[in-house]
């Protein structure tokens, strides 16, 4: 797999150094988030250290997978506004990775944390979206919610549903839709944990538990996701998903 060469751009311009990065994908914070030790900055330095080829921890975790052969090449987009419905407000993927191996296709969407949350619950999102329904009787969050739920048999009645990051939920149907629009019959969600003396071991934990919870409640996986391994396929719609962790010490 380490053969394989690809490029990082946004709207068709490579992006070859930190300032290009900035410029033309910044997060969404701007230079709020873009900070040492934050996963921002360091996605994109990661990125950048080695392009042509792949992140070596990225590259590891996709050889874990039994599901992506020998890749040929791929192409990245950073802070990646990815539709899922019908409605407004696409998923924003930290980045979003096309690979071709000897079977097609695979998209991959990375969310990348330094110690950061995956956002809110599902349940307060939800709670969210019913006063803004109430005072706009237009919203249609209270209806994506619902379709989301519909689309991975989510009963919004259970409370350990409702415990679930909503981000986790989003960025799946992201990367389920992007599939979907390129013909891609498989799919990967990669979280990818950068660890430093400036991130806290406690937030990191709550992540990890954060993850398997999504897991367990959605596709009913019983395990403990590590660093560098995949779980999966789950067949959702005819493409074959996959989870995959991948972490990088700084």
């Amino acid at each position: 797999m380490s053969s394989a060469k690809g490029k990082i751009s946004k709207h068709d311009k490579q992006l070859l150094n930190l300032d290009q990065w900035l410029f033309h994908a910044p997060p969404k914070g701007r230079k709020a988030h873009w900070k040492d030790g934050r996963s921002a900055k360091e996605n994109a330095r990661l990125w950048l250290e080695a392009i042509p080829h792949l992140p070596l921890t990225i590259e590891e975790t996709l050889l874990n997978c039994a599901g992506i052969g020998r890749l040929h090449s791929w192409c990245a987009e950073p802070e990646a506004i990815v539709p899922f419905d019908k409605f407004r407000g696409p998923a924003n993927l930290d980045m979003l990775l096309t690979c071709e191996d000897e079977r097609g296709q695979i998209v991959i969407g990375i969310e990348a944390k330094a110690d950061e949350t995956f956002g809110g619950t599902i349940g307060e999102t939800l709670s969210k979206a019913h006063a803004r329904l109430r005072a706009k009787p237009r919203s249609k969050g209270v209806e994506r919610i619902y379709k989301l739920a519909t689309l991975f048999e989510l009963n919004l009645d259970n409370r350990s549903v409702l415990e679930l990051r909503y981000q986790l939920l989003t960025a799946t149907a992201g990367v389920l839709a992007e599939a979907d629009r390129q013909s891609a019959t498989r799919a990967l969600v990669l979280i990818h944990d950068f660890v430093s003396h400036r991130t806290e071991t406690e937030k990191r934990v709550r992540n990890a538990r954060d993850l398997n919870c999504f897991l367990r409640e959605v596709f009913s996986y019983r395990g403990s996701l590590r660093s560098g391994t995949t779980t999966g396929p789950f067949d959702i719609n005819d493409i074959q998903l996959y989870f995959g962790k991948s972490q990088t010490e700084r």
